[in-house]
């Protein structure tokens, strides 16, 4: 009997230290678990956003080469003209 007291006291106590140092894991671990998922919101946000930005980049890019081409093709034209012009 002396020597079970302090080895179930010595459990009981240890069973209690372990329930009160798990007690503040659960919540770190919903508070890394929120900002995971806040995270990856914003990633996917800022992927969103890239790919608008980059359908504007080859929209821009599609009306650049569009006005290029007529550029060239008003200056063919007005080539043809002045080689056709005598005097």
């Amino acid at each position: 009997m002396n020597r079970s007291l302090p080895i179930l006291a010595g459990i009981i106590l240890s069973a209690a230290l372990v329930g009160c140092s798990n007690s503040d894991k659960p919540d770190a671990m919903q508070q890394l678990t929120n900002k995971v998922d806040m995270l990856s919101d914003q990633v996917s946000a800022l992927q969103s956003q890239q790919d608008q930005m980059a359908g504007a980049v080859n929209d821009a890019k599609a009306s650049s080469d569009a006005a290029y081409q007529e550029a060239m093709r008003a200056n063919q034209r007005i080539d043809n003209m002045a080689s056709s012009y005598t005097k």
